[in-house]
């Protein structure tokens, strides 16, 4: 099955005509389904994105919050103005002050705690993981694999895989997102690298607090499989990939 994502948010450029600025969000197309995932720091970009990406505000059914911080969250009421009807997803660690007692009852907002959520055919959430940033990540079986979003993955690529496999048993083939390696030293960052392609990592997508020097890493070492993501790339995975 052939996966559509699309950032609209990032600190990284993708295709120049896009407005950058510090933080994560993507769009991810699945078959009939349109997901949100993030928001950015602020509504005014991710409305220009939106528009300049022809992403209609029908299109977006679900809204998934992966963490509390507002590079993350910041764009949430702009959509709860166009979408008030559409699905949230975030933690139940911090998401009850999400938003005001109106616009709470405007949406359908849904805590998740530390199970694992199906939010349509094939797509999980982990459920919170980790401890001082408690984070969702994204996980899509694609019937040949696994692919996974990540905003910030506070809580450590080791733990959000070990919660992938749980959920769908299969291979991960795919990681997309931010991945908050920026302060991490090159002995540490190669033997994340060792650990991504033990489990069976073909491609790699890394932005937003990955930092400059990790991306350089993950592009000489993954060669083909790396892709260079930053805001308005386009990628499409399935069974291979190509962007």
């Amino acid at each position: 099955m052939l996966i559509d994502i699309r950032i609209l948010f990032d600190n990284c450029q993708g295709e120049p005509a896009f407005q950058s600025g510090f933080g994560y969000s993507c769009f991810i197309k699945k078959s009939y389904g349109g997901i949100l995932f993030d928001t950015g720091s602020n509504w005014e970009t991710l409305s220009y994105n939106l528009k300049l990406a022809e992403i209609k505000p029908p299109m977006i059914k679900r809204v998934v919050l992966s963490h509390c911080h507002k590079d993350h969250t910041g764009g949430l009421a702009g959509i709860v103005d166009l979408r008030d009807d559409c699905n949230i997803y975030a933690g139940k660690s911090w998401a009850e002050n999400l938003l005001g007692e109106e616009e709470l009852k405007k949406v359908n907002l849904t805590l998740v705690d530390s199970e694992s959520v199906e939010i349509m055919n094939g797509v999980y959430l982990t459920g919170e993981l980790g401890e001082q940033v408690k984070e969702i990540s994204l996980v899509m079986d694609t019937g040949g694999g696994i692919i996974i979003v990540t905003g910030c993955a506070h809580a450590g690529l080791r733990e959000i895989f070990k919660k992938a496999k749980e959920i769908v048993d299969d291979k991960i083939f795919a990681l997309v997102g931010g991945l908050h390696l920026k302060d991490k030293k090159e002995e540490e960052i190669f033997d994340l690298i060792d650990f991504l392609k033990s489990e069976g990592v073909r491609y790699i997508a890394p932005s937003h607090c990955t930092g400059d020097f990790a991306r350089k890493l993950f592009k000489k070492s993954f060669h083909s499989g790396f892709i260079e993501a930053g805001v308005g790339s386009r990628i499409y995975i399935g069974g291979s990939c190509e962007y």
